[in-house]
């Protein structure tokens, strides 16, 4: 009988020490930027939370604002990653298209200079001295 008592205790210390470690994760969570207790679904005593119980709310505070608790709850981290490569392929796109549209207007200021200056040659300047 003792160790059937002694089973008995172990399983409600270990039930009391998965509870804990519950609340730890749940207060980690909460300590996520946007997250709010409200996107947390109900979770029984003694139970952790897994990734795939969470809202897409959640998920997707819990991967932008903390990776390491992301990779715990086996998010899917890509997603983020996706959204940020393409975020910087569309500021190079937009650089390299601002550059482009400035030596473009560098190149017809130079050009409308050198039709000044030719449009006044060929005002001051007999047919004869005419530049085309």
């Amino acid at each position: 009988m003792s160790n059937f008592n002694d089973l008995i205790d172990r399983t409600h210390f270990d039930y009391e020490e998965n509870e804990a470690k519950a609340r730890q994760l749940e207060q980690r969570i909460l300590q996520v930027p946007g997250m709010e207790k409200s996107y947390l679904p109900k979770r029984k005593y003694g139970q952790n939370y897994k990734g795939d119980q969470l809202g897409v709310t959640a998920q997707s505070l819990i991967v932008k604002g903390d990776k390491p608790l992301a990779a715990f709850l086996n998010l899917d981290l890509n997603y983020w990653k996706e959204k940020a490569k393409a975020e910087e392929e569309r500021e190079a796109y937009l650089t390299a298209f601002k550059e482009k549209t400035e030596a473009l207007r560098q190149k017809n200021q130079e050009q409308k200079i050198e039709r000044d200056k030719r449009n006044l040659w060929n005002a001051t300047h007999n047919s004869v001295q005419r530049k085309f």
